[in-house]
């Protein structure tokens, strides 16, 4: 794949010519080499986006939802054909090992075929009782036209799952992806073009959120804002919003905690946790991001999460045989390294990593080592209670389960948890007393479509998944009928005494 990838926006089912626009480059993480180039959108053509979906919207509400649904399956079947090709795309552009590219591609098409299965399901609700003559209706309707704007780290999957619920509901849609992998989402809206998708409906434009943010979330006809990102970018698109009274649904930052109880399968809880923690290079949300293990076999647990971590093959992730990839960025690297640095002088020891890889194969790449923390406090603010990015685990203790959950608890974060114990009574009150969104017992994500995937606290607003989310989309609107004749009232003026 060689430089000449160069892609302008995409508008009215046509790739636009960058003209004079500026352009963006699209680099790979593991090397530093250049992928392809992208517009940098203007607010311009973000005005021009937003008004093409405007445009598009009522013969696409029209159309009713089993054709939408239609296009929809047919975009899964040729995402599919061309899953190799996008599965290889995102690994360049943000770095996660092949394995997991194919993983997530399959995850995109099958959020559009999940969706889909909506189209004759929605329903709204007639009120009984009413007098004769009368009705009353509650109606699901579109929105209008969605802003989305989404994540490098799940370039396709967090895609589609914005993109389906959004267009199966009637609604339009403009998709402002990562800058560091617009790419992906490009050659997402050529499938769903080729699947038949009217002019309009889905429009892309690449560049910077402080460039087009405001042209795309201020447009008057925008009804939603849909965001996966950080929980400050969530607060930028919150201000963005307010003016307009615009919808916001929010997928925001995570702080997830692992408890793992005396009694726990320790083998199992180990690699479930060393998966949560290192898959896309601790680049998820619901990353494992800190865990609390009883003291009685906390030395126990450690021995195995550092030997499994110590294993951890780490590479390109075009590269055969690798378990870990590099971060999306060498600014990401660096963060990471610092953010380590700061837990050790605050007292906490390295088990496994700690470092940049010094090979001179890693030397180009935003390489950094995964690592395990022993002797973490609370008061180490970074890696104990901020969202740490990237491939560091924290190592707590706890006396009690009533210990764990409030300290697990004590977080401005509330996305993903998870519990590992054989002990029904300890897992339900972890269940009813975790104040998380998600709650994974002896087992991790990913996240499926068939649950709910939404945050407490500042880990967002609305969610994904199920029929909830797919209403999230829609706008309930109640319909007053009187077919009776000749019409009255008995509270119109003039009043009685």
């Amino acid at each position: 794949m060689s430089v000449s990838l160069t892609r302008g926006l995409f508008l009215d089912n046509a790739s636009v010519p960058i003209g004079t626009r500026a352009t963006l480059d699209v680099v790979d993480p593991a090397d530093g080499s250049i992928v392809g180039r992208a517009a940098r959108a203007t607010r311009d053509d973000a005005r021009a986006a937003m008004d093409s979906a405007a445009r598009a919207q009522p013969a696409w509400e029209a159309i009713g939802a089993a054709a939408r649904a239609k296009i929809l399956v047919r975009a899964a079947e040729r995402l599919r054909a061309r899953a190799d090709e996008l599965a290889r795309l995102v690994t360049r552009e943000m770095g996660k090992v092949l394995f997991e590219s194919r993983s997530e591609v399959e995850g995109a098409a099958d959020n559009f075929e999940y969706y889909a299965a909506f189209a004759r399901t929605l329903s709204g609700e007639e009120v009984a009782g009413l007098p004769t003559g009368e009705t009353m209706r509650l109606l699901w309707v579109p929105r209008g036209v969605v802003v989305a704007i989404t994540p490098w780290n799940f370039p396709a999957a967090t895609v589609t799952r914005k993109i389906a619920p959004a267009l199966l509901g009637g609604n339009t849609m403009v998709l402002k992806p990562s800058s560091n992998t617009p790419l992906s989402s490009l050659l997402i809206a050529e499938v769903l073009k080729e699947a038949g998708l009217p002019s309009g409906v889905l429009n892309v434009v690449t560049g910077g959120g402080a460039e087009v943010g405001p042209g795309l979330i201020q447009h008057p006809q925008c009804s939603t804002v849909t965001l996966t990102g950080s929980t400050s970018s969530g607060i930028d698109v919150l201000r963005l919003a307010a003016p307009g009274v615009v919808k916001c649904l929010l997928e925001l930052g995570g702080k997830a905690p692992v408890l793992v109880g005396r009694d726990a399968d320790l083998d199992w809880a180990a690699r479930a946790t060393v998966w949560a923690r290192f898959w896309n290079a601790g680049q998820a949300c619901i990353a494992a991001e800190r865990v609390y293990v009883d003291r009685a076999v906390a030395e126990a647990f450690r021995t195995r999460v550092a030997g499994l971590v110590g294993k951890l093959r780490v590479g390109p992730g075009l590269a055969p045989g690798v378990d870990m990839g590099p971060l999306y960025s060498k600014h990401a690297r660096d963060t990471i390294a610092k953010d380590v640095r700061e837990a050790v002088d605050a007292g906490a020891t390295v088990v496994v990593g700690g470092e940049v890889p010094k090979a001179t194969a890693f030397a180009g790449g935003a390489f950094y080592q995964p690592t395990v923390l022993g002797d973490v406090e609370e008061e180490n603010a970074v890696v104990a209670q901020e969202e740490i990015f990237g491939p560091v685990l924290p190592l707590l203790t706890f006396a009690d389960w009533d210990e764990a959950i409030r300290r697990a608890n004590a977080s401005r974060y509330g996305l993903s948890s998870y519990v590992f114990t054989r002990d029904l009574s300890l897992a339900e009150k972890a269940i009813r007393e975790l104040r998380y969104g998600e709650t994974y017992v002896n087992r991790v994500g990913p996240e499926t479509p068939q649950g709910y995937h939404g945050g407490f606290r500042q880990s967002g607003l609305g969610g994904e998944g199920t029929v909830w989310g797919v209403r999230d989309y829609l706008q309930l609107k109640t319909v007053y009928v009187d077919w009776k004749e000749p019409h009255r009232a008995d509270y119109f003026p003039p009043y009685p005494d």
